[in-house]
């Protein structure tokens, strides 16, 4: 398994959520959710995938980095969305309810986005990179929390054991 394939393990995860956390229903799931998404999901795109895939010498690089920053600046956007639904939700506000639906709906289309663009990419690059990348990653992964991660992509402790052992 390389990054890029984990990071989709992660949107299949993520769509999953989104379709059943629907207002009015497991709406305190919502922030361990946006939680993950932040503080771990996204730390790994912006802290190792994204600068490596960026660094390397691709036809259309300057394109291709306007790409990369359009992704990272969805984001900032999906970033603020959150923190205000949590916001909503800690106060009662109905507001959350009517914007959580916009929230998956933002995530969703983003990583559509992501894996349209930009990860096709990646098994382009050395062996040598993604292996250091995945361990990279999955250090990230363990300072979110194992037990986070799992409950949040519904995988398992073998599961990441496995990764963990053929990187």
């Amino acid at each position: 398994m390389d990054l890029a394939e984990l990071l989709m393990l992660d949107h299949l995860a993520i769509r999953s959520k989104g379709h059943w956390n629907i207002p009015g229903k497991n709406t305190e799931i919502f922030i361990d959710f946006a939680t993950f998404i932040d503080d771990c999901h996204v730390q790994v795109e912006e802290k190792v995938f994204f600068p490596i895939i960026t660094e390397f010498e691709w036809e259309d690089k300057e394109s291709f980095r306007k790409t990369v920053d359009r992704i990272k600046a969805d984001h900032k956007l999906i970033k603020t969305l959150g923190d205000n639904l949590k916001k909503w939700l800690s106060s009662g506000n109905s507001n959350f309810e009517l914007r959580l639906p916009l929230y998956y709906k933002t995530v969703e289309e983003h990583n559509s986005s992501e894996e349209k663009s930009i990860f096709n990419r990646w098994p382009l690059l050395s062996e040598e990179v993604r292996k250091n990348a995945m361990k990279e990653s999955l250090d990230i992964i363990d300072g979110f929390g194992i037990d986070k991660y799992i409950s949040e992509t519904e995988s398992s402790k073998e599961f990441i054991l496995y990764i963990k052992n053929v990187k």
